[in-house]
């Protein structure tokens, strides 16, 4: 079954399961929301004995043999795997994932969940090889679903309804606003709606309580952070990471913001010193038209910046991904080495 939408994927839920479910793209709410609810339909109440989540790459076989066991007093057993990166797995292990998603008997759900892994990867054009194969493997076997930020109008809409539900109230204005400081991410705006209504206890939200209690957008903060590592501030940098971090934000929202940014700007790179525009690199890079702003927005500052010294950070920035998704040291520190490896290039 090729690439399916949230309709198709919502139907369903309300009949027969797919084999195989790939969720991805760049609304990591969207795709958690819609793994549980899979997994949900799979197991129903009998979770304990039907259902296992891991967040990181466990061995092939030790998924096949608990997916070929018959499920306990439910329709399905089921394998939550979050953030599962083909990139880190040597030729065996990929073979090996591929031989596991071809082989989900009919009493089985195997659910890929990539929530910190960037979209790009999986671009029919400009993405990479083994995360491509394993989309394939998997909508030839099952479902893909990619879930895009939501329109404006559709995230003010949800942002008035949840207020509602809590007790209060905000105008379309101010949603927008909202919206717009959030980044558009439902994550952001879960955390900073139950903040507004814990203040508020009933009554209108305005303008005022936003500009009070939300901080300011991660992606602002990164620029910043990005600015002070460059320039090889590393105390500055450690500054405003920590900023980050007790206004709330999640370790892997942060990196993934901050591996977004470099990445944009080794791409900017690349298209300045190959006589390319803004637009002409948004386009090649394959950026839909409302992210295409962050290819303009990279092109003034990666100017200014050599592009061996930029391909060095994206290395680094790949190989701390790779030991967020696939080791259990502390998210906070790797993140933390990594600025300060950067940071020392800039000096």
């Amino acid at each position: 079954m090729p690439k399916i939408t949230e309709s198709a994927l919502k139907k369903e839920l309300g009949g027969e399961l797919s084999r195989v479910y790939f969720l991805y793209g760049e609304e990591d709410f969207l795709v958690k929301t819609y793994a549980e609810k899979i997994a949900a339909a799979a197991v129903g109440g009998e979770r304990d004995m039907n259902f296992v989540k891991y967040a990181d790459a466990p061995a092939a076989d030790e998924v096949s043999d608990y997916l070929d066991s018959m499920p306990f007093l439910a329709d399905y057993k089921c394998v939550l795997i979050e953030d599962l990166d083909p990139d880190s797995m040597n030729a065996a292990e990929q073979n090996a994932y591929l031989k596991l998603i071809a082989n989900v008997p009919e009493t089985s759900v195997l659910i890929i969940a990539q929530l910190h892994i960037d979209p790009a990867v999986y671009d029919a054009k400009k993405g990479k090889a083994k995360p491509k194969k394993l989309l394939a493997e998997a909508e030839k076997h099952g479902a893909s679903c990619e879930f895009r930020y939501l329109p404006a109008a559709k995230v003010c809409g949800l942002i008035i309804r949840r207020f509602e539900r809590a007790g209060c109230s905000i105008s379309e204005e101010n949603a927008f606003y909202l919206a717009e400081e959030c980044g558009n991410s439902l994550t952001v705006l879960g955390c900073e709606i139950d903040k507004l209504t814990a203040y508020r206890k009933g009554g209108e939200v305005t303008r005022e309580d936003i500009a009070a209690l939300v901080p300011k957008r991660v992606d602002a903060g990164i620029y910043t952070l990005a600015d002070a590592i460059f320039a090889g501030e590393t105390d500055r940098a450690y500054r405003i990471l920590d900023e980050l971090f007790l206004q709330g934000y999640e370790p892997h929202a942060v990196f993934s913001v901050l591996s977004g940014h470099i990445t944009d700007l080794y791409r900017a790179r690349l298209a300045l010193d190959d006589g390319k525009n803004p637009a002409q690199a948004a386009s090649a890079f394959g950026y839909p038209p409302n992210r295409a702003f962050l290819m303009r927005n990279a092109f003034a500052k990666a100017a200014r910046l050599p592009r061996a010294y930029l391909a060095d950070c994206v290395y680094i920035m790949y190989t701390t991904n790779k030991l967020l998704n696939s080791s259990r040291a502390d998210s906070r520190e790797l993140i933390e080495k990594a600025v300060a490896e950067i940071s020392r290039l800039g000096k």
